[in-house]
Parts: C-alpha cells; sequence; structure tokens
C-alpha cells in the first residue's frame, strides 16, 4: 500500500473518530437535558411517572425557605444548560419559566412585605423582578422565534392583524411556553404600567394567553385563566381591561380548579374586591384560600403554601387595604 493511501485512511480515520466524539457529546449533552427540561429538543413534553418524577423535590418541598435558598442555584444551572445548548426547545421554556418564577415568587412578592421606610429598597427589587421577567419571556420568545420565524417581531408589534396571526400558529404543544411567557411578560407591565416599550404591545402578551386557553383551557388548573382575570380587571380599557372578560376568566379558573387552588381566592381578593373596596369578599375568599390543604395535592405542595402565605399576609393586613367605616 503506498504511503499516501496509508495517510489518506488515518485521516479520515481521525475524521470520523471526531465526528463520532461530536456526536456522542451532543446526544449526551441532549439527554441530559431532556431530563432536566422535562421536554426534548423540539419541546416534546417527557412523559415521567409520578413517583420519579425529579422536580417533586422542589414543588413538593413544604420548606419554603429551604426553596428560595435553592433557587438562584437552580436557575443558573439551567440558564447554564440552556447557553451550552440554545437550540434545545426545552431547556429554553424551562430557563424563562424558572425566571418568571423567581421573579414573582422570591423577589416582586418578598418587595411588597417591605415596611413603608423600605420604600426605596422596594423600587429596587420591583425593577429586578421586571428585569427577571422578561428576561424569562425572551427567552422562551428565543425558542418561538427558531419555531415560527418572525414570532416575537409580530407579536411585539402593536399590530392587532399580526399579532393575532402569530398567536394562531401555537399548537396545543406550545401552551405551557406561551403561558409563561405571557404571564412574565404580564408580570412586568404590572410592575411598571406606565413603561412605553411595554404598553403599546401588551395586546400581543393577552393575546397569547388567549389562544393558550383556547388550546387547553384546564392547563394547570386554571393558570391561564387565573392571569388573564387579573390583567382584565385591573387593566385600563383603552389597554384592553375589561370587567366582564375579567368575571368570566374568574370563574373558569375557579371551575377548572375546582376550588382546590388558592391562586383564584387570593387572585379575587387582591384584584377584584380591593378596588371595590368589598370587605366582606375579600375575607371570604382569603378564608376560601387558607382552608385548603397543601398535603392534598403534593405536586403542588410549596406553591400552595407560598400562595397560603401571601393570602395570610393580606388578611392580616387588611386595614391597609380595605377602609372599614
Amino acid at each position: 500500500m503506498k504511503i499516501a493511501s496509508i495517510n489518506t485512511i488515518f485521516i479520515t480515520g481521525l475524521i470520523f473518530l471526531s465526528a463520532s466524539c461530536s456526536m456522542t457529546k451532543n446526544i449526551a449533552m441532549n439527554s441530559v437535558s431532556d431530563m432536566l427540561a422535562g421536554a426534548d429538543k423540539d419541546g416534546n413534553s417527557i412523559e415521567v411517572d409520578g413517583d420519579a418524577n425529579a422536580m417533586l423535590a422542589l414543588t413538593g418541598e413544604s420548606d419554603v425557605q429551604l426553596v428560595a435558598d435553592f433557587f438562584p442555584t437552580a436557575l443558573k444551572l439551567y440558564e447554564i444548560m440552556y447557553l451550552q445548548n440554545p437550540d434545545h426547545a426545552g431547556l429554553a421554556v424551562m430557563s424563562g419559566s424558572l425566571y418568571v418564577m423567581y421573579a414573582n415568587v422570591f423577589v416582586q412578592e418578598q418587595a411588597e412585605c417591605l415596611p413603608p421606610e423600605e420604600f426605596d429598597r422596594q423600587l429596587e427589587e420591583f425593577a429586578r423582578a421586571k428585569l427577571f421577567y422578561l428576561r424569562g419571556r425572551d427567552y422562551i420568545f428565543q425558542m418561538f422565534d427558531r419555531k415560527y420565524p418572525g414570532f416575537t417581531d409580530a407579536v411585539m408589534s402593536g399590530n392587532e392583524e399580526r399579532y393575532q396571526y402569530a398567536v394562531s400558529c401555537l399548537t396545543e404543544q406550545d401552551v405551557n411556553a406561551a403561558y409563561w411567557a405571557g404571564a412574565g411578560w404580564l408580570g412586568a407591565f404590572s410592575l411598571d404600567p406606565l413603561d412605553m416599550n411595554i404598553i403599546p404591545y401588551i395586546g400581543g402578551a393577552v393575546a397569547m394567553l388567549e389562544r393558550a386557553a383556547e388550546l387547553n383551557s384546564d392547563y394547570n388548573d386554571g393558570a391561564i385563566w387565573d392571569v388573564l382575570s387579573a390583567f382584565y380587571i385591573a387593566a385600563p380599557a383603552d389597554f384592553g381591561g375589561n370587567p366582564d372578560r375579567a368575571e368570566l376568566c374568574h370563574k373558569e379558573a375557579l371551575r377548572v380548579s375546582g376550588g382546590k387552588t388558592p391562586g383564584p381566592y387570593v387572585t379575587y381578593a387582591q384584584s377584584f374586591c380591593i378596588p371595590r373596596q368589598d370587605a366582606d369578599g375579600y375575607i371570604a375568599a382569603l378564608e376560601q384560600a387558607l382552608a385548603i390543604n397543601p398535603d392534598d395535592n403534593p405536586g403542588t405542595r410549596l406553591a400552595t403554601i407560598i400562595t397560603q402565605q401571601k393570602a395570610q399576609r393580606l388578611l392580616d393586613s387588611m386595614e391597609d387595604y380595605i377602609i372599614i367605616w
């Protein structure tokens, strides 16, 4: 055999070996990513037996402080994994949803508990929460743009025809992503409703959530309906507010949850009863939220406990929100 032929075989072998190692690395990366995200690179959910669901270690926890201390580590772990594997739709959605969760539960909610004398610090924390809400939304939008080119531009265009067409492309597989992106977007809006980078385009967020509710009205115990009810009752009419639609969405949230999750009750007390100065409704809703047993649904134990802590805080400080004559 000629020397040239031997060299050709040797070089070809190195190329195949390198490609094989790269392929093995990609397979391993995708496998780990699938496991962490609970969805594959295309965003398809991976069915996991309830007893084998690793996320229960967080969602089923009863010690809120334990999860609060660990959450930033988990959040950055997922973000690092996503940046290493940016084409993995499951990781994009999980990273985005974790940022939205963190912004809501561990930044905004904690800031709302600060006393009046720490007003400046509260504003700083609200600004952090807004940043995290939008970061979470944008991670998910990166996934949508790969799946539906031009999605972000259309949904954030402020043009109803364009954003309605964009959200009409969403399928049932996209409901989870649409929920977290929409919730993050509206969360940022709630903290800074005068932000001109958000106000003109908020219709896209609402349209996305409405589409998600249309595709899966029972999603996550009525979570989509709960977010929509809070928006419709609070937003001015010029920006999409609609009290009648708010009432309908609240009823849907209660219907889907079967009254077994505290979120809709807390939303009703805070978003409906306070503006109306409805003391009886306020008390009744919060007491209903507190009557739920977190252990009845171990998979949502953490969320139930956190929401009930908020309910108790609102009940204890009722005089700050409701004028008692």
